[in-house]
Order: structure tokens, then sequence, then C-alpha cells
């Protein structure tokens, strides 16, 4: 009775389920690529240096409809946001990557330094650090500003009158017991923040404008409060006081007097479009700088961590690079590194942004390094004026199992015009229009279907071409793409067979050619190592094939999480799908099985 029922309990553990499998998927088996177009001008690089070290390059050309621009990513100096989402939700604009900013209050969010943009001074600058000044080109150099910050009473017939007094600060909170901090449009909020022991005055600008660096204004005290939370509205600032120097604006500032406003930044250029605040300085005149002396601390500088920087080339290319760290499974570098790092690049200037988990790279949708998600203050970011197509799979294989049978490919403008999109065979073929309609600013997706279309194997580029209505000059974006019906219908299904009473354990894996490729399978472990090689670059014809394996690898039964990948090679390269199941422990020996049921009968 014993052996029966040990016989009976080994035949259910063969027939319960050997494994759950997961979707089947395409693979690039020549990995991503280094080098992607991201609009024309701009390539993204990922460089894989000793170390291991891995860096992202993103590589801005010296053209006309390329600009970059400090920005905010959560809309005020005084929020944070996604450096993706900032892409994203700039994509209408023409934002095609950023690069994260400017060190910032981790508490509060606002920047550490400085931020000139959009015709606004929005924060003050950080006097012992360096900061990114850009000039119309754009030209990029490192210095060292300061804010020199005044307001006095004005009398319309005299001028200036009364003592001139200092703010100290600029779209922040208060930070002492003691001084003046100015609060302008580019808040990005409707009112002041609020708080005890404060005094402040709104004034309004008798000329309409925004508050530019180092250029004075006047206006008129059109309200007055306690406990801040004035509306800042359009051609309206607020000066606010804690402690005593709230006292003084109670005092020297009644309803309807003058004033004088000089947001001073020394330092900097009289043509400066726009300013960000960072640090250390990395590299000047083409030498880098190992130690530049600035405010951080030795920790802040010595440390290896993931660290992102700003430079510009001698032909006037800006690059935007970032350093993975230990998090992403790089060894990651220090300040001086990091300076030789961006000389290594050819940069003739460079200067570090914030770093650690703030070192950030985002093209299109995708975030650099993978598990950066730290919301930010500012950023950099790359914009292209005209036409952009986002970028297609490496492959399209149109064989009807579901798997990039068809793709939906995105066109976007930032402006109003005509794009007309076609798709062409590299070997000259006839060129197919896909669309021949206005769009933008916006984007437009088109589904690219090779069985619908007709398009047998082969390389086609995929040609965006877009005309303002403005009269400006065409633009143009061509992406590359695959046709390759090659590789098919993949399926792996886990067994356990009976063997004179023995599981007989295994994997069948299935697939389809529909032509002669040299394939190569094999398992790899669930960190993605390799486990097993099943067949290795083997000439396989047209057709239907198996490859059963026997669960067996390094010198072991496998069970957990594997990956099984078929790989076809042929005149059109290297394709690959994959298949991931979770394998289950092999069914106990019938000895084991025994002594389980004997415990089980003894009580």
């Amino acid at each position: 009775m014993l052996r029966s029922l040990v016989c009976a309990a080994l035949a259910g553990a063969l027939l319960t389920p050997a494994a759950s499998a997961a979707g089947v998927s395409a693979f690039n088996p020549a990995g991503a690529p280094p080098v992607t177009p991201v609009a024309p001008g701009v390539i993204v690089e990922r460089q894989v240096r000793a170390g291991p070290q891995v860096i992202h390059v993103v590589r801005v050309a010296h053209r006309p409809r390329l600009s970059v621009e400090p920005r905010l990513v959560g809309g005020s100096p005084l929020a944070r946001g996604s450096l993706r989402g900032l892409v994203s939700d700039g994509a209408r604009e023409g934002v095609v990557a950023a690069i994260n900013g400017d060190f910032f209050n981790f508490r509060s969010g606002y920047p550490s330094g400085v931020l000139f943009t959009g015709g606004q001074l929005v924060s003050e600058p950080e006097g012992s650090r360096s900061a990114l000044i850009i000039t119309p080109g754009p030209a990029l150099s490192v210095g060292r500003l300061a804010l020199n910050g005044q307001w006095q009473p004005f009398d319309p017939r005299k001028g200036t009158v009364g003592k001139t007094r200092a703010f100290q600060g600029l779209n922040r909170p208060l930070e002492s017991g003691a001084e003046f901090v100015l609060y302008t449009p580019g808040l990005g909020q409707v009112a002041t923040p609020t708080g005890n022991s404060r005094f402040e005055v709104r004034i309004r600008r008798d000329e309409p404008g925004a508050a530019l660096p180092n250029a004075p204004f006047v206006g008129s005290a059109v309200g007055r409060r306690s406990g801040g939370g004035s509306t800042i509205g359009a051609n309206h600032v607020v000066l606010t006081g804690s402690g005593s120097k709230g006292a003084l604006l109670a005092s020297e500032l009644p309803l309807g007097s003058k004033i004088s406003v000089f947001p001073a930044v020394e330092g900097l250029p009289a043509d400066a479009v726009a300013a960000l605040g960072g640090g250390p300085i990395l590299v000047r005149d083409g030498q880098a700088i190992a130690s530049a002396g600035e405010g951080f601390s030795s920790a802040q500088l010595s440390g290896r961590t993931a660290r992102s920087a700003i430079g510009q080339r001698a032909n006037g290319s800006i690059i935007l690079v970032v350093a993975e760290g230990p998090l992403q499974g790089s060894r990651g570098v220090t300040a001086a590194e990091q300076a030789t790092l961006l000389r290594q690049l050819g940069a003739q200037t460079a200067i570090a942004m914030d770093a650690g988990g703030s070192a950030q790279l985002a093209v299109f949708d995708r975030l650099l390094p993978w598990n950066a998600s730290r919301s930010l203050t500012d950023a950099l970011a790359v914009s292209y004026a005209g036409v952009q197509l986002l970028p297609l799979p490496a492959r399209l294989t149109p064989n009807a199992d579901r798997i990039d049978d068809s793709v939906t490919t995105v066109a976007r403008a930032p402006l109003a015009g005509r794009l007309r999109l076609t798709i062409q065979r590299r070997n000259g073929g006839a060129r197919r229009q896909l669309r021949n309609r206005p769009l933008g600013p916006g984007s437009l997706d088109t589904t690219l279907d090779p069985r619908a279309l007709g398009l047998a194997d082969g390389i086609y580029t995929l040609l965006a071409r877009f005309e303002p209505f403005d009269g400006g000059a065409p633009t143009e974006q061509s992406r590359r793409v695959i046709v390759d019906r090659t590789l098919s219908h993949l399926t792996t299904r886990p067994f356990a067979r009976p063997v004179r009473r023995t599981p007989r354990l295994g994997v069948d894996v299935r697939f389809r050619l529909t032509r002669p490729a040299r394939v190569t399978v094999r398992v790899l472990d669930s960190a993605g190592r390799p486990l097993k090689t099943l067949v290795s670059g083997r000439v396989l014809g047209t057709g239907r094939h198996a490859v059963t394996w026997n669960r067996r690898a390094r010198g072991i039964t496998i069970s957990g999480t594997v990956t099984v990948q078929v790989e076809a090679r042929n005149r059109f390269g290297r394709s690959g799908l994959q298949s991931t199941l979770t394998l289950r422990r092999p069914p106990a020996p019938e000895a084991e099985v025994a002594e389980r049921l004997r415990r089980l009968f003894s009580l």
C-alpha cells in the first residue's frame, strides 16, 4: 500500500505544472547601439570605460535650430519635479533632452545658486561657487557671480532719496531673523510664502517688464501686509522683510510711495541671456582643473558617485555628460576624475552640476541613469526647432506572432506646417507616402505595418519632411528600420515525464524560420548571465525547429527564473526572441516521499 501511495504522490508531482511562463519578447542580440540620433545635430552616446564606468553623453551641434536653456523643473524655484516629465511636457516646444541643474535646498527645494532664464532673474547666485553663463551663440562660460540687490525710496523730482537698502534673497524662503527678500513673477506662484514676523510691500512697476539682472526699475507701493501671502501679478514684485527689516519696510514705504529696485548681479556679462548655478568649474581654456577651491566639502568632491556636467568644445558644440555611480553598478567618479573626463571629451569649458541621486539625463521618455528618480528644481534643456521622429525599434518582424509585427511612429513639430511622412527601401525602391497633412504645434501618431503596406524584407528609411506655414526653411529627420520575418513563434514548454518512476525534467524550445539562418539558442539566469548554450551558430533551414534542454547546467538541475534566447543571423543581421519562465524545484525522490508518508501515517 505504501508503495502505491508513493507512486501516486510522484505522479501527482509530475502532473503539477513545472513552471509559470512569461510572455515572449524581442531582444537585440547586438545590444543597444552606442550612438543614437535624437534630433538633427543631437546624438546620445553610451560609453563603457574601465572600472567599470558607464558614461552617457548628449552631443549638441552648433546649429541655428538648436538651443540650450535653463528651466524650472517643477514650475517654481520652491517646487521640484521630474526631469523626464520636463522633457515630455516640453516636447510640444521642441525639447528633446535635459540634464539636471544646480544643487538645491532639500527641504524647501529652492536652488543653491543663480537661475536666470526666459528673461527673468529667478534666484540669486551663490558667491562661493561657479555658475554656468550663456551668451548668444550659444557660447558657454563659467564664472563667479554675486547678488548686490538694492532698494531705495524714490522721488520723481529728486530721484532716489533716503538710505540704500540691500536685499539678500530672491524668490526663496526667509532664512534669517532680519533680511530682505524680493519676490517676482519668476516665483511661479500666485502668492508669497507665509510666516510670522514678516512684513511686505507689493510694488507695481511703472514700466512693464521682467526682473532682469542689472536692470533697475521704479514702481509704486500698492499693497502692504503682515505675515506674507501677498499676490504677485504681472508687472508686480513683492519686497518682504523679516524682523527688524520688516519694521523698516513698514516705516519707509507707505502706500503710494515710489521705490527704486536694482537687482544687480556682479560678474554677469552684459550680453548674458541665461545663467545656471552649479560648480565646481572642471575645465578652463582646455585645461582640467582638479581642485577649484570652491565652497564644497571634501566629501562632496572626493566621493565616488554619479556626477553630471555641462561643457563646450572648441567647435562650439555642447556636451551634457552623466557618469553613472554605484547605484547603477558603476565605480563612480570624483570631481577631479570628472574634470579629466570632460577634458578627454574635448571640452574647452566645463562645469559640474548636482551629483549623486540628482545626476540625471533625460532623452525623450528615457531617464539616464536608468534608476535615478530624485525630483529636481532646475535643469538645462536642449530644444530643436524642427520636425522630430521618435526612435523606432531596430527591427520589425511582421510574421503574425504579435511581436513587433508593427509599430506606432511619432512625428513632432514645435510650430505649424505640413508634414510629409514617407518610407523607402534602402536599395532605391519606390517611395511610399504614409502621411501628407498639416501638423503642429504637436505630434502625430502613424502606424507602420509592413504587412498592410506590402513591404518585403529589407532595410528601410522612414523620412519626415516638415514645411512651416510661416515660410521658414523645411526640416527633415529620418530613421532606419529593418523588416525581417526570419524568426518567429517562439514557445518554451517545461515538462516532467516519468521514466521508470523517476521524473525526466526538461524544457522544449520551439520556433520557426522563414529562411535559412545561423541559429544560437542559449539559457540565461535571472541576472542575465549565461547558463547553457544549447545550439551555437548552427545553420538551420526553413520551417519549424525544436530544441530540448534537460535543465542541467553547472552540474546541477536548474530551478528558478531563467530566460531562453533564440538568435537568428542572416543577410539582414541578427534578430532575437526570448522567453522568461520560472522553473519549479524537481519532485522529491521516491525514498523522500516514502519517508514523508510514513510520518503522515504515524500521526
